[in-house]
């Protein structure tokens, strides 16, 4: 193991800056994950020490609504508590005087970590203060027009609906299909509205309604080929860390916004926000701050006193991630969903009898819908939500909680039913749990259907 990393397992990577030996928080080290060559999603070996890195939680059986939040591995919590410790003991002492080295460090790690240049990269506390800061700083004027999915999260919605009640902007938004045909029909739904009114096109790059991925990069560079002063911009609240894609290849997007509490394990409290350089001097920020250069990314980070020990955790998350591999974490992710919804075709070379020999193929269920396009791993990830006919997604919900199963019920216009949302912590025990109640769940619609057709 490079030394480095050693040291940020340990937590004295993250405790040390600038502080003598003697007064540096002791931790005994955390064992290293173990190295494999093997880390197909079939190996347990692997997947379960893991999974042995997270806290399953109290008071439900099975937690598969990781998506919100995730919980952070065992020695993430250890570099965020000993940091946390280490700004209580220090007070103004580090905040005067270790805070914006702290801050460029993690910067470093982060930009690193997405091949782009630090210049480019603020910190905020999550995607929606990420997004918000381009949503509320774009130079609007009345008539100008955005394009926006009918499947965007809310908070972005509602963020241009104040804008168009404030600015007069006229909202269009792209009707994204459920089960696209093709990447090109999904591209088609925003590229269609755009003319030479279309300042800005939001686009997000995995849907948290549904868990449907759709291919940003290529939609913004058609885009611009379209309305070359077009100013894209990309929810990658779900994606980073969870998606292969990186930063670096998104060359397209004007601005990306973010979470890192999500997919990358940090703890709460941190977000970010990629700009191009023509971007930065165009925006206001969302906070005044008339100190900085207009062409300094980090005008956008005033914020006041913040949380710097979840900065100072994230070369440690960053380090667990990269320790997984982003093509392994994905392909166990979307492995783990595939046992939930139980189709041996798609599973394919990955069925096992002995592991899946119970498992019931609920695809194959009138009764049961998937909502997203959940056969493509690139069009899907961990997310896919399902409804069950007969059931609101407020009934379907309580009905799994009361077996165990802990989901979020999605009602929104677009998208009705269950989110489920399994995480590196889970087992396909767990997921073959949620098979097995939903495949009765759906048994008993189907009986209820049939009484009300005779």
């Amino acid at each position: 193991m490079k030394r480095k990393v050693f040291l940020r397992n340990v937590g004295l990577g993250v405790a040390g800056l600038g502080l003598p030996a003697s007064a540096r928080p002791l931790s005994l080290p955390l064992s290293p994950l173990p190295e494999s060559t093997d880390k197909s999603p079939l190996n347990e070996a692997y997947w379960s020490a893991v999974a042995a890195e997270f806290e399953r939680p109290t008071g439900i059986s099975i937690n598969l609504e990781n998506g919100y939040f995730s919980h952070s591995p065992r020695r993430v919590m250890q570099a965020h508590r000993e940091a946390q410790e280490r700004i209580n003991r220090e007070t103004s002492l580090f905040m005067r005087g270790e805070q914006e080295t702290a801050i460029e460090e993690a910067r470093k790690a982060f930009a690193a970590f997405q091949g782009i240049d630090p210049e480019q990269l603020a910190f905020t506390r999550n995607t929606t203060e990420s997004l918000n800061i381009v949503i509320m700083g774009y130079p609007w004027k009345a008539g100008d027009e955005v394009v926006l999915g009918n499947q965007d999260y809310g908070s972005m919605v509602e963020a241009f609906e104040q804008v168009s009640r404030r600015h007069g902007v006229v909202l269009r938004y792209a009707q994204v299909p459920m089960h696209p045909k093709s990447a090109a029909e999904t591209a088609e739904s925003y590229l269609s509205l755009i003319n030479e009114k279309t300042q800005m096109i939001h686009l997000t790059h995995l849907i948290n309604l549904s868990g449907q991925i759709i291919d940003g990069e290529s939609i913004a560079k058609m885009a611009k080929e379209r309305n070359p002063r077009i100013f894209t911009v990309l929810d990658a609240a779900h994606s980073i860390a969870h998606h292969t894609q990186t930063l670096l290849e998104m060359p397209s997007c004007d601005a990306v916004g973010g979470s890192l509490h999500k997919w990358l394990c940090n703890p709460i409290g941190v977000g970010f926000l990629h700009l191009k350089p023509s971007a930065i001097p165009l925006l206001w920020p969302l906070m005044g701050d008339t100190g900085k250069p207009s062409d300094d990314i980090r005008r956008f980070e005033h914020q006041g006193t913040r949380p710097i020990h979840s900065l100072m955790s994230l070369s440690t998350a960053i380090d667990f991630h990269e320790s997984i591999g982003s093509q392994a974490k994905k392909a166990r992710l979307h492995y783990l969903k595939l046992c939930i919804m139980g189709s041996r075709k798609a599973l394919g070379e990955h069925y096992q009898e002995p592991v899946h020999g119970r498992m019931i193929d609920l695809t194959r269920y009138a009764e049961i819908d998937w909502l997203c396009p959940w056969e493509n791993p690139e069009q899907s990830g961990a997310i896919v939500t399902v409804a069950v006919k007969g059931l609101t997604p407020q009934q379907l919900a309580a009905s799994l909680k009361k077996v165990g199963v802990f989901t979020v019920a999605i009602d929104h216009p677009v998208v009705k039913g269950v989110r489920i949302t399994p995480h590196l912590s889970n087992t396909p025990a767990d997921c073959l749990a949620l098979n097995a109640a939903l495949a009765e769940l759906g048994r008993s619609a189907s009986i209820r259907r049939r009484m009300f057709d005779d």
